[in-house]
């Protein structure tokens, strides 16, 4: 699918706020590709926004809210029983084991047959290899760069011989902001880390390994190895590159994890 600057630009919005998704947002960021102009006003959005959201207070909640929810709820009547299961609770003890038995073996199916959102992503932008908002060889000019932007301070990686920056960009995880990082590592490798805060959705990965004391979970898929874990600060973490598996997990635990 063919889009127009047109067409773009009534996509643009959704694609800024993180909620433009599946062959849309895959016309959409193929376009960027080809389009400077589009390029250059998905980037003002997205800086724009993040810029308000940075600087904006959180309201608070009016005084007393609290304690009128509570009081509402424990003055209202309790719902009368609609369900056989509500009379006879016993009777549906087995059936009600059985349905969550199938039902946490179909969860477990999907997470092993969907990758999480923020790695299909990662890999995906990986692949794209679009534009970056900031260029720089230095690692913490970039990550000071991202100050304002997001709402998570990013550590820059530690300087190694082997490492330089090439860059940065904004993206949008679902109705999370978050940073994208690209690293040019030893032999001409490129790796990208994209950082966002969580959503609680589980971790998935085809091995796991324990690094620098963080239980990570790694896994190949469509030629790009990736490396992902969550910090208890509430940040999930995924390093993309066409490096193999092991040598991923190694930088990430000597260049990245072991300096922080």
């Amino acid at each position: 699918m063919t889009m127009s600057c047109a067409e773009a630009d009534t996509f643009l919005h959704a694609y800024v706020d993180g909620e433009l998704a599946g062959a849309d947002r895959q016309a959409f960021e193929a376009h960027l590709r080809a389009c400077e102009p589009c390029t250059q006003a998905s980037r003002f959005q997205a800086r724009f926004k993040a810029a308000i959201r940075g600087h904006l207070p959180r309201p608070a909640l009016p005084v007393g809210l609290r304690a009128r929810i509570e009081s509402a709820l424990a003055a209202a009547p309790a719902p009368k029983r609609r369900w056989p299961w509500q009379s006879h609770p016993r009777a549906f003890t087995i059936a009600a084991a059985a349905a969550a038995a199938l039902l946490l073996f179909a969860g477990n199916l999907q997470r092993t047959t969907r990758p999480p959102v923020l790695l299909e992503q990662a890999v995906s932008t990986f692949h794209h290899d679009l534009p970056l908002d900031v260029l720089s060889e230095s690692c913490a000019k970039v990550s000071d760069w991202f100050r304002g932007k997001v709402d998570f301070a990013l550590r820059p990686a530690a300087l190694d011989p082997g490492t330089r920056c090439q860059g940065g960009r904004l993206v949008n995880v679902r109705d999370r902001l978050g940073a994208y990082v690209v690293y040019q590592v030893p032999a001409g490798h490129r790796l990208g880390v994209m950082v966002a805060p969580s959503d609680s959705e589980p971790l998935a990965g085809t091995r796991q390994r324990v690094l620098h004391g963080r239980q990570v979970f790694m896994d190949h898929q469509r030629g790009v190895s990736t490396v992902t874990f969550r910090e208890p600060s509430g940040l999930d973490y995924v390093f993309a590159a066409d490096l193999d598996e092991d040598a991923l997990a190694n930088w990430v635990e000597t260049v990245y994890l072991n300096h922080r």
